[in-house]
C-alpha cells in the first residue's frame, strides 16, 4: 500500500467535505440542528469514498484457503470485482475468487476465520457468490 497516495486521497476527500460545509455554514446558533445534519451528512458522504480509496490501495494477499463447507482444498479461479454494501455505503472491490470442485462453490476469503468468506456487505447466507 502506498501510504502517501492514500493520505493524499483522504486529504482531498476531507477537503471537499470541508468546502461544502463552509459554503453552507450558518452564522446563527439557532441553526444547531441544521448544522449538525449538514456536518454529519458531509462526513457520512466521505465514508464510502475513503473506504473506496483504501480498497484501491490494499492488496489481496489471501492464501489458498480450505473450503468453508467441506474443508477440502480450493483452487484459484481468478479475480472478480464486487460491489459491497458496507456501513458507510457501497464500495467496489476486486478480490481473489477460489473454487471448490467438491462443493461446486466459489469463495472470497476475507481473512477472518469462521466468516464463510464474507466481507461486510456480502450476502448474509455466506454463499460468497456461490
Amino acid at each position: 500500500m502506498n501510504r502517501q497516495e492514500m493520505d493524499h486521497r483522504v486529504e482531498q476527500i476531507l477537503e471537499q467535505a470541508r468546502h461544502r460545509i463552509v459554503a453552507q455554514v450558518s452564522p446563527s446558533l439557532q441553526s444547531m440542528a441544521q448544522m449538525e445534519d449538514l456536518i454529519y451528512g458531509e462526513l457520512n458522504r466521505c465514508k464510502p469514498e475513503i473506504l473506496q480509496a483504501w480498497c484501491h490501495q490494499a492488496r489481496d494477499d489471501s492464501s489458498r484457503p480450505l473450503c468453508p463447507y467441506c474443508r477440502g482444498p480450493m483452487r484459484h479461479k481468478g479475480s472478480r470485482g464486487r460491489t459491497l454494501l458496507c456501513d458507510g455505503g457501497q464500495v467496489d472491490v476486486k478480490r481473489t475468487r477460489w473454487w471448490c470442485d467438491a462443493c461446486q462453490a466459489s469463495f472470497f476469503p476475507s481473512g477472518q476465520h469462521g466468516d464463510g468468506g464474507r466481507l461486510s456487505g456480502d450476502a448474509p447466507d455466506g454463499t460468497g457468490g456461490r
